[in-house]
């Protein structure tokens, strides 16, 4: 006869017998948890040494927070079935399986099989499960009754998306034991009857046995660690141990060799996109538009990262009360640039919790910050925790041990400690973290749980594996139209409020012409084929230049806002568009200049148009250096490479019937010859635009060099998020 979970402790004789556990009626223990497999696991009752064996269960079966095929079972060690955990305790010849019950919230349980009518699950008061939340849309989810007796949740066209068993559905039919993750709720269906787990903005991690291998060097070695909802987790350890990568790990942001993570007792693995909305990563670096307020770096993030069926009103509430916890009030209406440097640091936090994130990982975010800046941020992190984030800090050095409830020591790759503020002190018989430092890196500590002076390897000596967890990338929040319109919008923005941009934007131009008119001046009634050459580079170079870092100085920012939902066709467009515009402008200026200079040039709508194609082709060129560059720096050295095969190739310094093969190949994916070619046949041989043929060679080019931008941009953003 099976027995419920539900009983705080169940008792078995060490007969040598086997009980199993799992959902399944005939278990000798059932349990009705979410993550709790039909058949989860056996325990063998042998009287000398009983042990547990998972039986294939979904999830993975955990003693003491690791994940195993089988383990020995020893007084006081627990064990994680699914969401639900039990601590064994051995006495007088009998194993006690003494319960920690999950706290289900009251009043949030529906009878599917006594309903005729739909369950209507969101953010309006109107529904009949309430989930009142930033991440929730007004009407999220409906759950209903087909003819057929079986019970169909839909998602209601919700903005962060429905999970049932860590993948998103737009339908789903529901059987016992499945897990419905809506932005930070957990449900799960129990005898037809709808559960939602009291775990509102609070999220347990559990890390089992993760290793890191990167290029043969070993980054983490099993790490094991656990922290409970609520708690404020500090990694400490010195450059180089780990830190950053074991919490991109956590965050699915970087892949790992081997071992699992949990969430809420769900391997984070399956479940990775059900928890992303609920995962906020703050870098070290802030990442952040100069030229923009603080209000509207607030405003511009709330629209990408709350429903888009928020209200104003809404957004305003919700960007206030982010503003007020950070203590902004005063700065709301400066510029990014003018702020000091704690300012920025709180207004880069404040993006993370917009969406109120359950767990908030912060990678060495006191770097650089003065003793009285730090001690404000650990008050302010203490805040966030008290309202039940989940909050891990990595740093190299603290003082404010204290306000931690968790600390977490690395050396090398290894966790060497874990526990409380004074437990450190004494663990390490030091007086100060400096002390602690010098211990570590000396190798002679030996922790009683660890042994520090192992010597698992090389830390060269390791192969790569296949890696344990993707890249996580959340659901776009707001279409890619909409996006696109917001980018141009900001990028005009700051574009304007740079003064040195307006600079060149409007007088490189002017600058050109003039040096144009130096060498043609006395070119009266006739401009030879150099000047139209001239003048096609000179508007090739204009757009380039413009263009060439564009992308190149945003990886940090695109990186983080492409984990939030940026769509990158969006993005793309975006840059397109905006160089577009760009180049009309200058364009036009540049056109006016010259026909002022001189007087035989051709000002019309057709010389406008011909200047305007160079200078957008230069754009898309400078574009397309920029994503196949990793920095600013590299990209605007490649510039001038480029461009010399503009001019080698052209067709103004040797014929194209007298270049080699691979020359007149090269020639052919230059923008340079359709430009130059079209100058020089409507200024010489008096042609109209429309009448030209390279118009479709250069449509081509400008096609072509899009795609290998979205291709590299691709490329890097996934290679970077890993880096």
């Amino acid at each position: 006869m099976s027995q419920s979970a539900t009983v705080s402790s169940l008792r078995f004789p060490l007969d040598g017998s086997e009980i199993t556990i799992g959902r399944d009626p005939s278990c000798k223990v059932r349990v009705s948890g979410a993550g709790v497999s039909r058949f989860h696991a056996s325990i063998n009752l042998d009287p000398l040494n009983p042990y547990i064996k998972d039986t294939g269960s979904t999830y993975g079966t955990r003693v003491n927070g690791v994940a195993v095929p089988e383990a020995c079972l020893q007084n006081g060690s627990v064990i994680s079935i699914g969401i639900e955990q039990f601590t064994i305790k051995r006495e007088d010849g009998f194993l006690n399986l003494v319960s920690s019950l999950t706290d289900y919230s009251s009043g949030q349980e529906d009878n599917l099989l006594d309903r005729n009518k739909s369950i209507t699950i969101g953010r309006s008061p109107e529904s009949n499960i309430l989930l009142d939340h930033p991440l929730v849309s007004r009407l999220h989810a409906i759950v209903k009754r087909n003819p057929g007796g079986e019970i169909v949740l839909t998602d209601h066209k919700s903005t962060n998306g429905v999970f049932v068993n860590g993948i998103r559905i737009s339908q789903s039919i529901l059987t016992d034991g499945d897990i419905i993750q809506i932005g930070p709720f957990r449900l799960f269906v129990n005898d037809c009857t709808l559960v939602r787990l009291d775990d509102r903005n609070r999220i347990k991690i559990e890390a089992s046995d993760i290793t890191v291998v990167r290029n043969g060097s070993l980054l983490v070695d099993r790490a094991n660690f656990s922290v409970q909802p609520g708690e404020f987790a500090v990694i400490l350890g010195a450059s180089g141990a780990g830190k950053s990568t074991l919490v991109k790990t956590i965050t699915g942001m970087s892949m790992m060799t081997n071992g699992t993570i949990y969430a809420n007792g769900l391997p984070l693995k399956n479940f990775l996109q059900a928890f992303a909305s609920s995962i906020g990563y703050v870098s070290q670096k802030d990442l952040l538009f100069n030229e923009l307020t603080v209000e509207e770096t607030f405003r511009e993030q709330s629209i990408f990262r709350l429903p888009a069926d928020s209200t104003i009103e809404e957004r305003r509430l919700r960007i206030d009360e982010t503003i007020k916890l950070l203590e902004l009030e005063n700065v709301v209406k400066r510029r990014i640039c003018e702020l000091s440097g704690g300012e920025a640091k709180r207004v880069h936090i404040g993006i993370e919790l917009l969406s109120s994130p359950a767990l908030i990982v912060l990678d060495e975010p006191l770097s650089g910050l003065d003793p009285g800046l730090v001690k404000r941020f650990m008050n302010l992190f203490r805040r966030i925790c008290d309202r039940g984030h989940t909050l891990i800090l990595t740093t190299h050095t603290l003082e404010q041990l204290q306000i931690c409830d968790k600390l977490i020591f690395m050396h090398e790759g290894k966790i060497v400690f874990t526990g409380g503020a004074d437990e450190l002190m004494t663990a390490f018989d030091a007086t100060s973290l400096a002390e602690v430092y010098q211990k570590t890196a000396s190798g002679k500590f030996e922790n009683k749980n660890i042994n520090f002076s192992e010597n698992t390897g090389s830390r060269d000596s390791y192969n790569d594996k296949f890696p344990a967890i993707m890249t996580v990338k959340k659901h776009s929040i707001i279409s890619a139209l909409r996006q696109t319109r917001l980018l141009i919008f900001r990028y005009f923005r700051i574009t304007t409020r740079d003064k040195r941009s307006i600079f060149l934007l409007l007088f490189q131009g002017p600058l050109i012409a003039f040096f144009l008119g130096l060498v043609f001046w006395n070119q009266a009634g006739f401009l030879p084929l150099g000047f139209y050459f001239c003048i096609t580079v000179s508007v090739i170079w204009i757009g380039g230049i413009n263009t060439i870092r564009e992308i190149a100085r945003e990886w940090p920012m695109l990186s983080r806002e492409y984990r939030a939902g940026l769509s990158l066709t969006a993005y793309i467009f975006a840059k397109v568009m905006f160089t577009f515009c760009l180049t009309i402008l200058q364009s036009a200026f540049f056109t006016i200049i010259l026909r002022i200079i001189f007087v035989d040039f051709k000002f019309d709508v057709e010389s406008f148009v011909l200047l305007f194609s160079g200078a957008f082709s230069g754009g898309i060129l400078g574009l397309t250096i920029s994503s196949c560059c990793g920095n600013t720096t590299r990209a605007t050295q490649a510039l001038p490479v480029i461009l010399i095969p503009q001019i080698f190739f052209s067709g103004v310094l040797i014929p194209f019937d007298r270049m080699t093969q691979a020359g007149g190949l090269i020639s052919q994916l230059t923008v340079s010859r359709p430009v130059y070619g079209m100058l020089k046949e409507t200024a010489l041989l008096h042609q109209s635009i429309f009448s030209l043929t390279q118009w479709q060679s250069l449509f081509y080019l400008l096609t072509g060099l899009i795609i290998v931008s979205s291709f590299a941009i691709r490329y890097r953003i996934h290679k970077f998020q890993d880096s």
